[in-house]
């Protein structure tokens, strides 16, 4: 003989069922969120490894385009050197991302993938440094020295209050890199003071 089902067996039954599909979606969520992230993972690698490979083209473009403006302006460019560090106390004081030297000046070029405002500042705090410490085995002794910043992406604002400190600014146009300044622009100089 069957029992006969009371109201509370069937909240019962109907409480375990509820169970079993929760449980069951949170686990289907849970694995879903992780091949979410297991994909955004290998996209994030993916587009590093692509976006790494056009930074280095930027940075060669960046390189090409200031020398060609030095040579236009009369200045040689004898030598070049990118990641340039600068040590004091025994800890790293500031890193360039491209110096290039004559020989009386110097430029200090700060390469972004995307430029903001913030970049400039802090480019502009590493200017002040270089005048007072040399990078690493690189004597600045004696020497104008310039700032340019360059940037894949401008964000709003960046290049302009960029030039009005005195910086060059360079920017990506298409497949080419253009320098922002006008005839007009006026080169803040940093003299060393070692």
């Amino acid at each position: 003989m069957k029992k006969e089902l009371t109201k509370l067996d069937i909240l019962d039954i109907h409480e375990k069922e509820m169970r079993k599909i929760v449980i069951e979606t949170e686990d289907s969520y849970l694995s879903e969120q992780q091949e979410i992230e297991e994909s955004r993972i290998e996209l994030d690698k993916m587009f590093r490894k692509a976006f790494g490979g056009l930074s280095q083209l930027f940075v060669r473009m960046v390189i090409s385009k200031i020398i060609r403006l030095c040579k236009e302006r009369g200045i040689m460019i004898k030598t070049s050197v990118q990641k340039a560090k600068a040590f004091l106390n025994d800890q790293e004081y500031y890193e360039i991302d491209l110096l290039l030297i004559g020989d009386d000046f110097a430029v200090a070029v700060d390469i972004k993938s995307s430029l903001s405002v913030e970049d400039v500042k802090e480019h502009l705090e590493r200017l002040d440094k270089i005048k007072k410490v040399a990078p690493r085995r690189i004597d600045l002794s004696n020497i104008s020295l310039f700032g340019a910043v360059a940037g894949m992406i401008i964000e709003e604002g960046a290049d302009r209050f960029a030039y009005k400190k005195g910086l060059f600014v360079l920017r990506q146009k298409g497949n080419i890199v253009e320098i922002a300044n006008d005839e007009k622009f006026k080169p803040k100089i940093w003299k060393t003071e070692y």
